[in-house]
């Protein structure tokens, strides 16, 4: 009997390793999975993010250098050439945008959304023709750089970048205003 008991006690024991080993194999394996699934998509929406404030950034540049012609009094042709470009952009933007809300949290696609209008408010005087003035301009170009500035911090923190943000200086834009960056040096 005792070895019986014995014998059942090691088949016990085999089968708990077993059951123990397939168990722990199993979890380490979902494990791994989900990581690496994890990685997929942070890759994936890294790459969606690259692309989208790429092409927005290209576009608020565009249109600001449509509107410095015009107060520079670039050639219309020069003008015209830009004009071009700032449609295809736009045209890159957009679709950019569309991989956003497949990949990207609320606050991240919030931002674009905030981005997105951000350029169109700076894109439609520079399509329509209007000169403006220096400061209805750069009023503009502010707040492009501040959604440039919001969708990196949101796209950052969904991503889980560790580190602070370096916002970009609004008071220094290169957006011909040599007296507001001065001032903007002076106040440090």
């Amino acid at each position: 009997m005792d070895q019986a008991i014995t014998a059942l006690a090691a088949v016990i024991a085999v089968l708990s390793g077993a059951a123990g080993t397939y168990v722990v194999g199993r979890l380490t394996d979902r494990d791994r999975f989900a990581r690496e699934l994890q990685v997929r998509w942070d890759q994936r929406r890294l790459d969606a993010y690259v692309s989208y404030v790429s092409a927005a950034k290209m576009a608020g540049t565009r249109a600001n250098q449509v509107h410095a012609g015009r107060i520079e009094g670039v050639p219309e042709s020069d003008i015209e050439a830009l004009l071009r470009e700032l449609a295809d952009v736009e045209l890159r933007r957009s679709e950019a945008f569309e991989a956003l809300p497949l990949l990207a949290d609320a606050p991240t696609i919030e931002a674009a959304h905030e981005l997105n209008r951000a350029v169109w408010q700076l894109e439609q005087p520079a399509r329509q023709g209007k000169k403006l003035d220096d400061e209805t301009w750069h009023a503009l170009a502010d707040e492009w750089v501040k959604a440039l500035n919001n969708f990196h911090s949101n796209a950052r923190a969904g991503l889980s970048v560790p580190g602070q943000f370096s916002r970009r200086d609004v008071a220094a834009l290169t957006v011909s205003r040599p007296e507001r960056a001065a001032l903007s040096v002076r106040e440090r």
